[in-house]
C-alpha cells in the first residue's frame, strides 16, 4: 500500500506537513518527538521507507495513482507508530488514546483524499477518482440525525457552529467572525453579505441568536471563542475536535463529519460552486477540479 503524496502536499502548513504537524503535537508516546521524526512516521505509514522516499516519489506521483481506502491507511499508520515505540514505551501507552490520535488525522488535507462533486460523471473521472476517498460522503439522513442529537445536547455553542456549518459558512468565516453593533459579523473576506445570521437557514436563527445573547459578547469579541484564552478565536484544530466529538456522537466516520463536508451537501453550496467557477473562469470541468485539488492542469485522456 502506497498513498499518493503530491509537491502540493509539501507546502508549508498544507497536507503531508500539516499531517505531520498534527501527529507530533498530539502524539502519545511517553516522550514528545521532533517534527523530523513525526514526518519519518507519517511517511512510513502512507507506504514509504522515510520522508526523503516520499519526497522522492511525490516528485514523479501521476494523477490517476490509485488510492487507499481511509481505514486502510490509518490501520497502517497505527501499525508504524506500534513498530517505533519500543514495547515497554507501547505497554505504557493508553491505546484508547492512541487509537483516538489514529482517527483523529486530518487525511483530507492530502490531494489524493480531497472530495469534490462538481461533476454528475464521477465515477467515469479519473481526476474525480483521485480526489475523492473510498468513504461515502455526508448524506442529508446524516446531517438530520445530528440535528437531533445537537438539539438533545442542549448546547448553544455547538448548535450555533452547526447552524454556521448549515449557512454554508467557511472554516475560516466561521473562526474569525465577530461581534459589531450587537451583530456577528464576518472576519474575512467573503463573496456575500457581512452578517453572519444572514447566511443561517431561517429554521436555524433562532437558536444562534439565542447563543449570542447567552454568550454576552462585546464589540470586537470573537463569536467563538478559545476555552482557555476569551480574547482569541476558536483555533481549527479545536474546531475538528469538536466535529470529531459530533462523529463520535451520531457514529459517523470522523473524517466525513467536517465544516466543508456538511457545507456542500447544503442547498446553496451548488450556486456558491457556480459563482466560484465563474469568478475564477475555471469553466472545463477538469480544469476546475485540477485547480481545486492543487494538481497540474493536464489533459487526461
Amino acid at each position: 500500500m502506497r498513498v499518493p503524496v503530491y509537491p502540493q502536499d509539501l507546502i508549508r502548513n498544507r497536507g503531508f506537513k500539516s499531517l505531520a504537524k498534527q501527529l507530533q503535537q498530539h502524539w502519545r508516546g511517553p516522550t514528545p518527538i521532533s517534527l523530523a521524526e513525526a514526518q519519518k512516521t507519517l511517511a512510513q505509514g502512507l507506504g514509504y521507507q522515510n520522508f526523503y522516499d516520499l519526497n522522492e516519489a511525490s516528485k514523479v506521483c501521476q494523477p490517476d495513482e490509485p488510492v487507499p481506502s481511509e481505514a486502510t491507511v490509518r490501520h497502517a499508520i497505527g501499525s508504524t507508530i506500534k513498530a517505533t515505540l519500543q514495547p515497554e514505551a507501547w505497554l505504557s501507552v493508553d491505546q484508547r488514546e492512541l487509537e483516538q490520535l489514529v482517527t483523529d488525522l486530518s487525511l483530507k488535507k492530502l490531494v489524493a483524499f480531497k472530495r469534490l462533486l462538481l461533476a454528475p460523471d464521477a465515477g467515469h473521472n479519473p481526476l474525480l477518482k483521485l480526489v475523492s476517498g473510498a468513504q461515502p460522503g455526508l448524506s442529508k439522513e446524516h446531517i438530520q440525525l445530528l440535528e437531533k442529537i445537537l438539539s438533545e445536547s442542549g448546547d448553544l455553542r455547538d448548535r450555533a457552529l452547526f447552524a454556521c456549518m448549515l449557512g454554508a459558512l467557511r472554516s475560516s468565516e466561521i473562526l474569525s467572525a465577530r461581534m459589531h453593533h450587537g451583530a456577528a459579523v464576518y472576519g474575512v473576506k467573503t463573496f456575500d453579505t457581512k452578517r453572519v445570521l444572514d447566511a443561517i437557514p431561517e429554521r436555524h436563527r433562532a437558536i444562534f441568536n439565542q447563543y449570542v445573547k447567552a454568550s454576552k459578547l462585546s464589540d470586537g469579541e470573537y463569536l467563538f471563542r478559545a476555552a482557555n484564552a476569551p480574547g482569541r478565536p476558536l483555533s481549527s484544530d479545536a474546531l475538528r475536535r469538536i466535529c470529531a466529538s459530533w462523529a463520535r456522537k451520531a457514529s459517523i466516520h470522523v473524517s466525513l463529519l467536517t465544516p466543508h463536508g456538511v457545507r456542500r451537501i447544503t442547498d446553496n453550496y451548488t450556486d456558491l460552486m457556480r459563482q466560484m467557477r465563474e469568478r475564477t473562469g475555471h469553466y472545463p470541468a477538469d480544469m476546475s477540479l485540477a485547480y481545486v485539488a492543487g494538481l497540474p492542469t493536464i489533459r487526461i485522456p
